[in-house]
């Protein structure tokens, strides 16, 4: 039976811990990170970050980058808009944070298949000829990669951050990682800085895992070059994408 290590932040690992489990696999977790959104004070003020909201309607369009920045995202905006304003354009990185937009009606654009900056960044809508002299509006976490950001603005566009959390990391002791990696398990991470944090924490990490998997092809890339001969890329990060692309796998392949 495959031992399975899901590495979500506590919160929002329930159900894909319930699928894995009900698929038959033993699964052990362990989060990386701890999810900490920001505050609407004196700071969020200071920063910049409540006029964001508070002028949202000056957007022509909205980027959440992540199931994170799309949850923390919709609450600052139902805090000081009863209706979401009328001619914004809605984008989501993939289909988890997709999901999360569509679920307050929202008509929401995303990469059909690449589902990372470069996959939005080849969306139609914000190709230079339609975002051009447009503001556009990211929502994220505190930090992160700045190529969308950077392409935007070299497109033409006024680009602002909303940042809306920080992560913070869990320090897990060698005696944690023996246990949870015991066995040679498949190790499930969400991103580039999830893989960080690991190797940070277990510098042989390569040598203790059967296999990692991963939700983006630019990531798995970056794993092989790390040394990995057993990537997994899941079509997405949604529980079912995941699930499929563990039980497709054959070890040893």
């Amino acid at each position: 039976m495959t031992t399975v290590v899901v590495t979500r932040p506590a919160d929002q690992a329930t159900d894909l811990v319930l699928a894995l489990e009900q698929a038959g696999y033993t699964v052990r977790r362990h989060p990386l990170i701890d999810i900490v959104p920001l505050a609407d004070d004196d700071q969020a003020a200071a920063s910049g970050l409540r006029n964001r909201f508070l002028d949202i309607d000056q957007y022509r369009a909205v980027i959440a980058i992540s199931v994170n920045a799309a949850g923390i995202g919709l609450r600052w905006l139902d805090r000081y808009w009863p209706q979401p304003p009328l001619g914004i354009d809605w984008y989501a990185v993939g289909p988890s944070t997709a999901d999360v937009l569509r679920a307050e009606d929202l008509p929401v654009t995303m990469p059909e298949s690449r589902f990372d900056s470069e996959g939005v960044l080849a969306l139609p809508g914000l190709q230079a000829d339609a975002i051009g002299g447009e503001k556009v509006l990211i929502w994220r976490g505190v930090g992160g990669r700045e190529t969308l950001a950077s392409v935007l603005r070299e497109r033409g566009a006024q680009v602002d951050y909303a940042e809306l959390y920080e992560r913070g990391q869990i320090a897990w002791t060698a005696a944690d990682w023996a246990q949870s990696l015991s066995g040679q398990p498949v190790l499930l991470l969400s991103s580039s800085q999830a893989l960080d944090i690991v190797e940070q924490q277990v510098p042989d990490l390569a040598q203790r895992v059967a296999a990692i998997m991963l939700p983006s092809e630019r990531v798995a890339d970056m794993a092989r070059a790390r040394g990995y001969a057993q990537v997994l890329t899941a079509a997405s990060a949604r529980d079912e994408d995941m699930l499929l692309c563990l039980q497709q796998w054959k070890p040893g392949a």
